[in-house]
């Protein structure tokens, strides 16, 4: 029983992984196509307006998703290392603090942007020049939380020593 389960897990977090890796080095491979074509269009005298908006909506994806693929280890280094300093009954506490800490925060995230989301199709807010509807920017917020959420779920049982 507990080896078919553990093997969900793996699927689970393997898949979660890769899409998510996937995701990051996408936004990264366009945005530097989008800054190069911005360079290029000032250096021709003919700039494309968009790009700079799109450049703008890019880095806030990566900036999300980098903080909820950042606790896939749990290593927050200065947590870690001010940890390790610690006596071992201070070192088991603290490092639960900061799970539960860490857990509460990123719910924030995934409640408020939820309510950022829900905001903006209301408002049916629209971006400047895109034209693109804005909670498709703004549902970075609440992805992140939950991969943040997920990652932390997968230290606790795979690098039960990090945390």
């Amino acid at each position: 029983m507990e080896d078919n389960q553990s093997k969900a897990y793996n699927l689970f977090f393997t898949i979660l992984n890769k899409a998510s890796n996937f995701i990051a080095g996408l936004i990264a491979v366009t945005l530097l196509i989008i800054v190069i074509m911005q360079i290029i269009g000032r250096w021709i005298g003919s700039p494309l307006p968009w790009t700079e908006e799109m450049t703008r909506y890019l880095f806030i994806w990566m900036i999300f998703i980098g903080v909820g693929i950042g606790f896939r280890k749990a290593e927050s280094p200065r947590v870690t290392v001010f940890l390790n300093w610690m006596p071992s009954f201070m070192q088991k506490a603290g490092r639960w603090i900061y799970t539960i800490g860490s857990i509460s925060f990123l719910l924030f995230m995934v409640v408020y942007g939820i309510n950022l989301v829900l905001q903006q199709i209301a408002l049916n807010e629209t971006s400047s020049v895109l034209l693109i509807p804005v909670w498709l920017v703004g549902i970075s917020v609440p992805i992140s939380g939950v991969l943040g959420i997920l990652n932390i779920i997968q230290s606790l049982i795979y690098h039960k020593n990090l945390i």
